[in-house]
């Protein structure tokens, strides 16, 4: 591995991301590879509005511009401070990301802005050497939700979120020089793992 990779998970909230980070964090450590895992937004003051915002607002479709502006200036922030400086350390460095920029495409297309004003608030970014989306229906993502923690967030209503599954899964159409794949996240835990194990596996 001639430079450091650069992984990201996406998908629905409930749709098992952080949980399946923390195991490939395992196993690439089990593998002498040196890593970071982190997410988006983060916890910069962009990423802390961005938030807030969520915690705070019950309408899902409020605010699309404002929202689209946070992601975008966190993401440049997390790109700039520490994504970028981990990759370019000497060594075997992977970057596991917990969201990234397919998301705000798909959340805040689906709040109503067009896909051309998401896609060129976003250019210029970094692209990941492979996104794997984890694609779950809404309704199971609901269900995993609602056992992990009490309260909802604006977005984690069930007909936003069947619009936006539907987003998520345009993206490799929309975004035809990025190295996406749909991995189908509604199995058992440990079938998930080994569907994204085999694509990590190719890419090492």
């Amino acid at each position: 591995m001639a430079k450091g990779l650069f992984i990201v998970l996406d998908g629905l909230d409930g749709s098992g991301k952080s949980v399946m980070i923390e195991r490939l964090k395992r196993y690439l450590d089990s593998k002498g590879y040196r890593i970071l895992a982190t997410r988006e937004p983060t916890d910069g003051e962009y990423g802390r509005q961005a938030r807030e915002l969520l915690k705070r607002e019950k309408d899902p479709m409020a605010n699309a511009q404002k929202c689209l502006e946070l992601y975008v200036k966190d993401r440049k922030e997390h790109l700039e401070k520490t994504v970028l400086p981990f990759l370019k350390k000497e060594g075997s460095n992977i970057v596991l990301c917990d969201r990234y920029y397919y998301s705000t495409l798909a959340f805040q297309h689906t709040q109503g802005l067009s896909w051309e004003n998401v896609l060129n608030a976003n250019k210029g970014f970094e692209k990941p050497d492979v996104a794997f989306i984890l694609d779950v229906p809404p309704e199971t993502a609901l269900e995993r939700i609602s056992k992990s923690r009490n309260q909802k967030e604006k977005f984690e209503q069930l007909e936003f979120m069947k619009k936006l599954r539907k987003n998520f899964l345009q993206l490799p159409e929309l975004l035809k020089e990025d190295t996406i794949r749909i991995i189908d996240a509604s199995k058992g835990k440990e079938e998930v793992f080994k569907q994204l194990k085999e694509e990590m596996d190719k890419l090492l």
